[in-house]
């Protein structure tokens, strides 16, 4: 037995004892989660949708009258003429109202989703110098616009309920970006700022009376008492006997219990069978 073979017990026991105090020391995995607002996820692409729809009807009027004016002086005298002049039109005006409907959604889409994003994060911040308004919710990331602890349907960055200031901020904020970047005159400065302003504190005064009125009407449903469930009938076992109707005992009296079939002498005999058509009439008439 050489000395190397004496380490390997002392150091595979001294791994096995490190393992675990390795294992231990080191911390749980955490999970990365991502709040996303429901404003988000519903705004921003019914503005681009509106936006798009705007933007296919002006940007198709546009190349029209383009094209239009561009061939007004070289008209087409020929069948084939006329057809390739349509053509061309018809794939200008589709190109053309394209291109604007693009532009739309995406601007319209963006200032949209530049407004929710102002809003919650100016409601976080309002939230975290003054306190959540209205009840807080104890989920994780919190989810606004709600008065109640039960109903989790729209996600926030708020913990509590929305505030109007908070549209007010970022409307204005909204408005000074468009005067800055546009470079507006000073009337149409101060009105861009006063418009957005006023826009956006209706936008959240919107969804404070919606979440009022959820509240109502969850108040109303709890205070409606729920009808108790009905027993269930009891099946007795034992059936009730029918006595059969009269007529039916009269056929069953006919029937050979035997046999399970009608006897022959009992059978009822048709007096005109075989008879012609004169016979039968003579019979019936008593001749």
């Amino acid at each position: 037995m050489s000395l190397s073979d004496l380490a390997e017990p002392s150091s595979s026991s001294s791994s096995s004892t490190l393992l675990p105090s390795s294992q231990s020391t080191n911390p749980p995995p955490t999970r990365i989660s991502l709040t996303v607002p429901t404003s988000l996820l519903i705004l921003p692409p019914t503005a681009a949708l509106i936006g798009l729809s705007i933007g296919l009807v002006r940007g198709g009027n546009k190349s029209r009258l383009r094209f239009l004016a561009e061939n007004a002086h070289r008209q087409p005298k020929t069948v084939q003429g006329w057809y390739f002049y349509t053509k061309t039109r018809n794939y200008r005006v589709f190109f053309g109202a394209a291109k604007t409907g693009s532009k739309y959604a995406l601007g319209l889409g963006g200032a949209t989703a530049t407004y929710v994003l102002l809003d919650e994060s100016i409601g976080y911040l309002r939230e975290c110098m003054t306190g959540p308004r209205g009840v807080q919710d104890p989920t994780p990331g919190g989810r606004g616009l709600l008065e109640d602890r039960e109903r989790k349907e729209r996600v926030s960055w708020r913990r509590g309920g929305s505030a109007w200031e908070d549209g007010g901020i970022a409307g204005g904020l909204m408005g000074l970006g468009v005067g800055v970047g546009y470079r507006l005159p000073r009337p149409l400065f101060i009105r861009s700022i006063l418009m957005g302003t006023l826009l956006g504190a209706l936008t959240s005064t919107m969804q404070i009376a919606q979440a009022h009125i959820g509240k109502l009407r969850q108040e109303e449903e709890a205070k409606v008492p729920k009808p108790e469930p009905e027993p269930r009938a009891v099946v007795s076992t034992t059936e009730g006997v029918v006595p059969p109707p009269a007529d039916v005992e009269r056929e069953e009296s006919l029937v050979d219990p035997r046999r399970g079939v009608m006897a022959v002498d009992q059978i009822p005999l048709d007096d005109d069978e075989g008879k012609s058509w004169f016979g039968r009439l003579r019979s019936k008439i008593g001749i």
